[in-house]
């Protein structure tokens, strides 16, 4: 089975990493990605030795028409030379610049959807099934929002949580330092500017208490949030390491991840929290991760989006005696052996793609 897999961001975020994996846990796929020259996956595929098209143009959804359609002409360059029997998009986002190739070359496409606004956008389109034969949503969470799309009604539905193995070693009875993590992009929607409300409030009982934000964003808003921080008396409780490619170092000497996202479709990063040990702290409305915590009973689930209620989950976490924490995070590994195993991943993928090319044509 010839697959070329369309990656519109290029980065080594959560998408990506999936990416990776299944590329690792299905080793008799021929595959090739088309994505965005000079980026980070870029380098990790090359370092694998898979086949990269870097004829794509990173941040579409921010470029001028004329952009895009060069994206599109990659897309149809990456199909020409490889010749797919089907294309997969990472990202759903990409389903625009994908139709074209697919029209041509007669491709059927199978499109992983990993945030609300992609579904969204995929049924804006009104995709014929004849060529979008197949969806994979990464939570029920998206499962749901996708059902209720009109524009997606004809299109076959499955839901797979990413894969993750566990690396690092288990859990343990030891006190943790009185430490809070928040790892992602920096941007509104992942709720780092309530982290920074939260964190005064969460001093007065937690003198102690400190937290890293780690990730990249645009530097205007990381520049307004560091502002922020400052504003509130909180800056030095916070420190902002950047883009950290390995996580779980970071993970292991933190006591508490927050996972303030307004919406989260799934949430790598709670994996990682599980992996290293820390707990996950997590709004209830998210969506995908507030549903994994809750499935695993691994973690602490906070009801609304305002400093003081997460300032208080945030203290209960904080609180727990080690053998508490020690059971959440067991409870969370243990879910995700169950519902995250690589190769179960890769073999449920590799089965979606393989009746997208076996659907006939409608």
């Amino acid at each position: 089975m010839r697959v070329l897999i369309i990656e519109p961001a290029g980065g080594l975020w959560g998408s990506e990493r999936a990416l990776l994996d299944l590329i690792e846990a299905v080793p008799n796929l021929e595959v090739a990605v088309c994505c965005p020259p000079s980026t980070r996956l870029a380098a990790e595929l090359d370092r694998r030795g898979v086949q990269v098209y870097s004829w794509f143009v990173e941040r579409l959804h921010l470029r001028p028409r004329w952009r895009r359609l060069q994206a599109a002409i990659g897309v149809l360059r990456a199909c020409a030379a490889f010749r797919p029997e089907v294309l997969y998009l990472n990202q759903s986002g990409s389903c625009r610049v994908s139709l074209p190739a697919a029209r041509l070359f007669g491709i059927p496409i199978a499109a992983h959807i990993r945030i609300y606004e992609d579904a969204d956008y995929l049924a804006s389109l009104n995709p014929s099934p004849a060529r979008l034969r197949a969806v994979i949503a990464i939570s029920s969470a998206i499962e749901c929002h996708v059902r209720s799309l009109a524009g997606l009604a004809k299109v076959r539905v499955h839901t797979a949580y990413d894969a993750y193995a566990p690396t690092i070693c288990a859990a343990t009875d030891e006190p943790r330092p009185q430490r809070i993590a928040c790892v992602g992009r920096i941007v509104p929607i992942k709720g780092q500017e309530l982290l920074i409300e939260a964190m005064p409030l969460l001093l007065a009982c937690h003198p102690s208490a400190e937290c890293m934000i780690l990730g990249e964003g645009e530097p205007s808003y990381v520049a307004e949030l560091k502002h922020r921080a400052l504003a509130t008396g909180a800056a030095e409780a916070i420190s902002w390491p950047g883009f950290v490619r390995h996580v779980g170092p970071l993970l292991s000497e933190a006591a508490v991840l927050a996972c303030t996202s307004y919406k989260e479709p799934l949430g790598r990063v709670i994996f990682e929290a599980w992996d290293a040990g820390a707990v996950p702290v997590v709004f209830a409305g998210s969506g995908g991760a507030a549903e994994i915590v809750r499935a695993a009973d691994a973690g602490i689930v906070y009801d609304h989006q305002a400093p003081q209620a997460l300032a208080d989950a945030l203290d209960l976490a904080l609180g727990l005696e080690p053998k508490q924490r020690r059971r959440l995070v067991e409870n969370g590994r243990a879910w995700m052996a169950e519902h995250c195993d690589p190769g179960k991943y890769a073999t449920v993928i590799a089965d979606i793609l393989e009746q997208t090319i076996a659907l006939p044509k409608r």
